[in-house]
């Protein structure tokens, strides 16, 4: 029967029941660790960032994060400081694994990948992640942010405003700080995603 150009109301028989796949799509999904609100381990992970060196002859006291000031948060579940808005696009709930009520009560975003074309699933890359803050002045910022990819590796890049750091590659958890000197005003961080499956667990931004 050829399909019609306009909707319309109509009643059949559907006899063909569906069998959905083994029900391992739907186990729970991996504990996620908490958004790391210490700067001493944040400054660890910067100083093993490739690029620091350079940064640090640029800026000498960028890694004393006892001087370090705490700007923004942003998570699923809040924003706090100079955090404004947090914008997701192309995010994935599936019911029994992330769905909307858990990835709120867990405090996290999934970014599904490959799978789950049983269900509709039109398996893209396109997530997309927006903190948009507000910087109190000029100067050295630090924006973090912690990933955590589900399944195996995972990519992204991340930007501040326009200037993209290029590709993020990890497998697991990841807190990876990204400095850059701020004007007074608004700023975003962005994060996109290019390949894998993964969790969005927070930003911090400090100013250094």
């Amino acid at each position: 029967m050829a399909r019609s150009s306009e909707f319309r109301l109509s009643l059949g028989e559907s006899t063909k029941t569906v069998t959905p796949p083994a029900q391992k799509e739907r186990r729970a999904a991996p504990r996620l660790p908490s958004l790391d609100l210490e700067p001493r381990s944040i400054a660890k992970a910067l100083r093993a960032t490739a690029g620091y060196k350079e940064v640090a002859i640029l800026a000498p006291d960028i890694g004393k994060w006892q001087a370090w000031l705490p700007i923004a948060t942003f998570s699923a579940c809040m924003k706090t400081g100079a955090a404004r808005w947090l914008d997701i696009w192309d995010n994935d709930h599936f019911d029994g694994f992330t769905d909307m009520q858990r990835c709120l009560s867990d405090c996290r975003v999934w970014f599904s990948d490959q799978g789950y074309a049983f269900w509709g699933s039109p398996q893209t890359k396109t997530g997309r992640i927006n903190c948009y803050f507000q910087a109190p002045s000029s100067g050295n910022y630090l924006c973090n942010v912690q990933l955590q990819s589900y399944g195996g590796p995972a990519q992204v890049q991340c930007l501040i405003d326009d200037f993209n750091f290029g590709p993020l590659p990890f497998n697991g958890t990841i807190s990876q700080p990204h400095t850059r000197t701020l004007s007074a005003g608004g700023h975003s961080f962005r994060v996109r995603q290019d390949s894998g499956s993964f969790f969005f667990v927070g930003i911090t931004i400090w100013k250094v």
